[in-house]
């Protein structure tokens, strides 16, 4: 109101009023999200109301608190009143980090008894619930997007005391305005480049081109192809003419590599290279599967040796037995012949006894 009368007064009552609108898009959801979280920490175990019945009354609160402490804030500050350094710097550079500061102050103060509960606070079911009512809202209109984008660049003109973030221009008539608007760093421009839908502030060109997915680049490997920024790894590791590849030759030999484009250049050129690699290749091919052969003549002749020589060891173990068990049919016997002896000089004692 007082940046209008000043205009009014001065004789320019037609002011630019552009501003960044990246920072006005961030500021409008950190009031979406602000409203959300607000009502739902409020309701939260209260079983008469819900977020979607003070969502509105809250939002007028939200909206008054917000207006009110940029301008007491600003206020105090051009009137010589409290220190506000501080937060007018934070205010002048960080315009989204100060609004967030606010809304949580004005959440704080929504809380009831239950949201204190710290478990509560950083539980997944609240974040879960916040989430849920911000979509909510959003499908609803509750706080429909242009509002809360007028009511970010109301805050953020109040407090851009530096007018990094919107333009402070004025002029007398309305012809001026619009040639102005026109070269203003705020206006809203579209990306140039084929494919990208992105629009922004002027101020963000260069930002934007030098990030964006769909611009057109010289190709990293310095072929002479055009690729687009989205694009350029694929190419690089698959159809750029200047990837560095290995040799078609190189398990035979050739440890060259080389661009891809010039392939063909390195076949012809090393042609008769590559043929005696090939030919080397092959000969130790051929001495690999004779040395192979020889090998297995080997094996094949010690298993056959193995064999015989177990089959002797077979024959020998079985003679042994054989005479280990004759000589205990032997003992068996000799000690039948023992005893048959003891009983009959036991009898004969006996007899003579009697």
């Amino acid at each position: 109101m007082d940046n209008l009368m000043s205009s009014v007064e001065d004789g320019c009552k037609f002011r630019c009023e552009l501003c960044d609108t990246e920072v006005v898009h961030s500021m409008a959801e950190l009031l979406i999200r602000g409203l959300a979280t607000a009502s739902v920490d409020s309701t939260t175990g209260d079983i008469f109301k819900s977020p979607s019945s003070v969502a509105v009354g809250v939002k007028t609160e939200l909206e008054q608190y917000l207006l009110l402490r940029t301008e007491t804030l600003v206020t105090e500050s051009v009137d010589g009143g409290e220190d506000h350094s501080d937060q007018l710097v934070k205010a002048s550079t960080r315009p989204t980090e100060f609004l967030s500061d606010l809304i949580e102050n004005f959440v704080a103060s929504k809380r009831n008894l239950l949201s204190h509960v710290s478990g509560f606070l950083s539980s997944e079911s609240r974040l879960n619930r916040i989430k849920d009512f911000m979509q909510k809202m959003e499908m609803e209109n509750i706080w429909a997007l242009d509002a809360r984008k007028a009511t970010a660049e109301t805050i953020l003109e109040s407090i851009d005391m530096k007018c990094l973030f919107h333009c402070p221009e004025r002029f007398a008539e309305q012809d001026k305005l619009d040639d102005h608007r026109n070269q203003c760093k705020f206006r809203v421009v579209s990306c140039k480049n084929d494919g990208c839908l992105t629009s922004f502030s002027a101020v963000h060109i260069e930002e934007h081109d030098s990030i964006c997915p769909f611009k057109v680049l010289p190709c990293e490997q310095l072929c002479q192809q055009l690729v687009m920024r989205c694009e350029m790894d694929r190419h690089c590791a698959t159809i750029c003419p200047m990837k560095i590849i290995n040799c078609p030759y190189h398990l035979v030999g050739c440890e060259t590599a080389f661009p891809q484009g010039t392939l063909d250049m390195h076949c012809s050129k090393l042609l008769q290279t590559h043929m005696l690699y090939v030919l080397q290749a092959i000969t130790r091919h051929d001495a690999s599967v004779n040395d192979m052969n020889q090998r297995l003549q080997l094996l094949e002749k010690a298993q056959s040796l193995n064999e015989l020589s177990g089959a002797l060891d077979v024959r020998s173990l079985t003679l042994i037995i054989k005479e280990q068990e004759a000589k205990i049919k032997k003992l068996e016997r000799d000690i039948k012949t023992q005893e048959a002896k003891m009983r009959k000089l036991e009898n004969e004692f006996r007899s003579g006894k009697a």
